[in-house]
């Protein structure tokens, strides 16, 4: 637990004596339950759960890798479309809770990875979007002809063990090619897909489509798994631009998310 929360516990509050009083809880109540004495509510011996508190933005905020990344030096501030070049992908976090404009709430929000793709529509098999109800002013994908951008989010956890996919990250073998589709990542532009070293699942930011998401039974549009042990498609997340550039994501449906 970080210093922070145990901080908040208020004074005279140190780790060590939270764990020795709910020990010595523990013991009380496994010793009145053995001679038949009636037991105080615990609660009033133990403080209340601390529930962190602070702001909550829409905006997509660089997260820092462990290995030497080109996004690394703009850790916790915003995500900006024009930072990103073809091809190029960095991981975010989406709704995290910042104690102040800087300091996110380590655990809080969701994990992301944001990614520049080609402005093509050839391999893409969408559903109309406002069968999402996505909030007013964002779409799938942010979009942008006049500079010719187009980047793609996606939640970054694995639809197999809820591992963390990575871009073009990967230390490690060979990535498997048996696939399950042909990836236009790979096969038309020679770019890796998505790629949870982990287990070898693999997902396409070309190809988008419709899946279902088995443990809320809502549908949601994704990238496709074009390489297994996935059992179905990466949640995107909804995109716009504010006017200083700034990547905000959307909350359609937050059961998208919902499978670890």
């Amino acid at each position: 637990m970080s210093p922070e929360l145990s901080e908040r516990r208020g004074p005279g509050w140190t780790r060590r004596r939270f764990v020795q009083l709910g020990l010595e809880a523990a013991a009380f109540s496994a010793g009145a339950a053995a001679t038949g004495t009636s037991v105080f509510l615990v609660s009033r011996l133990l403080p209340p759960p601390n529930v962190p508190s602070g702001a909550i933005p829409d905006d997509l905020v660089y997260t820092r890798s462990s290995s030497d990344q080109w996004w690394n030096a703009k850790a916790n501030t915003p995500a900006r479309a024009g930072d990103f070049e073809l091809w190029q992908g960095a991981t975010a976090v989406w709704r995290g809770i910042f104690s102040d404009e800087r300091h996110l709430v380590p655990g809080t929000g969701y994990p992301v990875l944001v990614i520049r793709v080609p402005r093509v529509d050839t391999y893409y098999d969408l559903p109309d979007p406002p069968a999402y109800s996505l909030p007013r002013g964002y779409a799938l994908f942010y979009d942008d002809p006049a500079r010719d951008l187009r980047i793609v989010a996606g939640f970054d956890r694995c639809t197999h063990l809820c591992c963390y996919p990575g871009w073009h990250t990967a230390q490690g073998p060979p990535l498997l090619r048996d696939y399950l589709v042909p990836p236009p990542t790979y096969s038309v532009y020679h770019q890796d897909p998505v790629y949870c070293i982990c287990h070898d699942a693999q997902y396409d930011p070309l190809l988008l489509m419709e899946d279902w998401n088995p443990k809320t039974g809502v549908p949601f549009p994704g990238m496709r798994l074009v390489h297994g042990p996935g059992t179905f498609a990466l949640p995107l997340i909804p995109l716009r631009a504010t006017g200083e550039d700034v990547l905000q994501g959307g909350v359609a449906d937050l059961r998208w998310y919902q499978y670890c």
